[in-house]
């Protein structure tokens, strides 16, 4: 399918890092130019727009009215040691009063346990009880591929990454798993979306024994490397889990990987295709090098059309 094949319905990218280093005013000229010709050429509606503690997002929302939603800073749990435990309420109740529309992406990215800190532990407590207070949603990023864990299943171009957690004390994946079912416990009220479907897209059973048991908590599809490959393996099944969880399951494309507008919009693409389509495709080739090629197609699940 082509871009102007798609049904014209509002999507908004939920998951957008913008990229852009603090008072780089060319970057942010250039590259705030390319996330709106994005939005023009491929039918997005808005990205919601984040980064580092540097305000870019609210500056690309003030530039560029109604095409930006702002994402708040909050350190991830390998950040802690930079970003002292502060007066959450206060901080919240900041990001609401500048216009931030959220929080993140924050969460656990895998990193050692000398410097992870626990999303359920007690520096976390006030920010997640402020989130609940304010109804403030929260973008937030949980562990990994589960094939990093195993240095056999780890592909070479991840290890040159940094992105193999099988060589030093990481917390495993059950463990981060543990960390934000405990949140979702205790906190009932703040919208969570939880990045790259939770990695959960090699079990359909555990997924939609997940969404039955926390209301609370919604997925994104921006794709990692295995996300869309999975699905397909058991197409006709993970699309009635679509179809059933339809109001919890975000548009995000994690543009910001990519780089130019092309390589953006091979992304808006491969997630509109593979939503809309019952087509059997690959990656296209002028995609970023972080979505990987794969020699069995995706199959598009061709959900069902609404106005």
């Amino acid at each position: 399918m082509k871009f102007s094949d798609f049904i014209d319905v509002p999507v908004v990218d939920c998951h957008v890092h913008h990229r852009i280093q603090d008072k780089d005013m060319i970057a942010l000229q250039e590259k705030g130019e390319a996330l709106v010709e994005t939005i023009r050429r491929s039918g997005l509606e808005q990205m919601y727009v984040f980064g580092k503690n540097d305000h870019v997002s609210l500056e690309l929302k003030r530039r560029y009215p109604g095409q930006f939603y702002a994402g708040g800073y909050v350190p991830w749990t390998g950040e802690t040691r930079e970003f002292k435990e502060p007066d959450w309420h206060s901080y919240i109740d900041q990001l609401n009063d500048m216009g931030y529309e959220g929080v993140g992406e924050m969460g656990s990215k895998p990193v050692t346990r000398g410097i992870h800190v626990p999303l359920d532990s007690a520096y976390y407590k006030g920010f997640w009880e402020s989130c609940e207070e304010y109804n403030f949603p929260v973008l937030c990023h949980i562990g990994d591929v589960e094939d990093f864990w195993y240095e056999d299943l780890t592909p070479d171009w991840a290890k040159n990454r940094g992105w193999g957690y099988y060589n030093g004390d990481y917390p495993s994946l059950e463990e981060f798993y543990t960390e934000i079912t405990h949140v979702l416990e205790k906190h009932t009220e703040p919208g969570i979306v939880l990045c790259h479907f939770l990695f959960m897209s090699p079990d359909l059973e555990r997924a939609t024994d997940f969404l039955e048991t926390y209301g609370n908590a919604n997925l994104d599809i921006s794709p990692g490397v295995e996300l869309l490959y999975n699905i397909s393996r058991r197409r006709d099944d993970w699309r009635d889990f679509f179809v059933r969880f339809d109001d919890r399951i975000f548009f995000g494309t994690d543009i910001g990987m990519s780089s130019t507008v092309q390589e953006h919009m091979d992304r808006v693409w491969l997630l509109r295709n593979f939503l809309e389509s019952d087509e059997e495709f690959y990656t296209p080739d002028t995609a970023d090098v972080y979505l990987t090629r794969y020699e069995e197609p995706f199959i598009g699940l061709d959900l069902p059309k609404t106005s």
